[in-house]
């Protein structure tokens, strides 16, 4: 659960309650970047979505099914809302429920030829400067065949899933997360003709740090991150492992997207 959050704290108590009632055994946990107790069947998450990306890179290794709760503001990963959770604990527990597979990506960075770092998520791979530093310059190649090179902010590589997070508002295309499909996205591209590119989930993507300062990073659902140096080459590909949802009904990702985008208006 998000701990800093009150609501999340009232609700855990109210979920462990309602399960021990039910005869099923609770643990709770408020820790987001330790691994996930043992012995676990199944997480139900509390919190928005920064919160469910963290629990399912901690789930994704050991195919831990997630049941996400609403409480922050759009929901795009969340399954239901804290109105909906009593009913959602029931199916739960009566086994009324199905489990969606997400794809995950995963970077592995590359120094003067030797792995360095391995980083996987749900929604994307970043790769960007930092705050004050000038644009970088990025050679990008799919599968070792030479596709551009961005003088930008950063570039994305994203899942379906992670199509509306950044990449979206980077100006790339929305992408039903059930298409085996990974995107590449420019960040703010100092270029009129660089574009947002689909390519098949099986691709990999070879980033190359063309650029001499050392002020560039790259980092994962923008919550894990790992500093890059000049030349370094990250690899992007599909992870080996994927995110389990817990899904109570069948769920059509337009409308979806239609009711998350409208409420983003509000």
């Amino acid at each position: 659960m998000h701990a800093a959050k009150p609501e999340a704290r009232r609700l855990a108590g109210h979920v462990e309650e309602w399960m021990r009632g039910a005869g099923v055994d609770v643990v709770i946990d408020d820790c987001l970047d330790r691994p996930l107790p043992e012995d676990i069947d199944c997480a139900i998450v509390l919190g928005g979505d920064g919160t469910l990306l963290s629990a399912a890179r901690r789930a994704a290794t050991r195919g831990i099914p997630i049941l996400g709760v609403n409480l922050g503001n759009l929901g795009f990963l969340t399954e239901v809302e804290p109105s909906q959770l009593e009913p959602a604990l029931r199916a739960l527990v009566d086994g009324n429920y199905t489990v969606e597979e997400r794809t995950m990506v995963e970077a592995v960075v590359f120094r003067n030829g030797q792995a360095v770092k391995t980083l996987c998520g749900l929604n994307d791979v970043v790769i960007t400067k930092g705050a004050f530093a000038r644009i970088v310059q990025l050679g990008v190649f799919v599968n070792d065949a030479y596709f551009a090179t961005f003088p930008a902010d950063g570039v994305i590589i994203s899942s379906p899933t992670g199509s509306t997070a950044y990449s979206l508002s980077a100006g790339g295309p929305l992408i039903n997360p059930n298409i085996d499909v990974l995107l590449i996205t420019p960040i703010c591209p100092h270029s009129l003709f660089s574009r947002s590119l689909v390519i098949a989930g099986s691709d990999k993507v070879r980033v190359v740090v063309e650029t001499a300062h050392e002020d560039v990073a790259v980092t994962v659902d923008g919550q894990i991150g790992f500093e890059l140096h000049s030349m370094d080459e990250i690899v992007v590909g599909r992870a080996p492992y994927v995110t389990r949802f817990v899904r109570l009904e069948t769920r059509n990702f337009y409308g979806i997207l239609r009711e998350r985008l409208k409420r983003d208006r509000l």
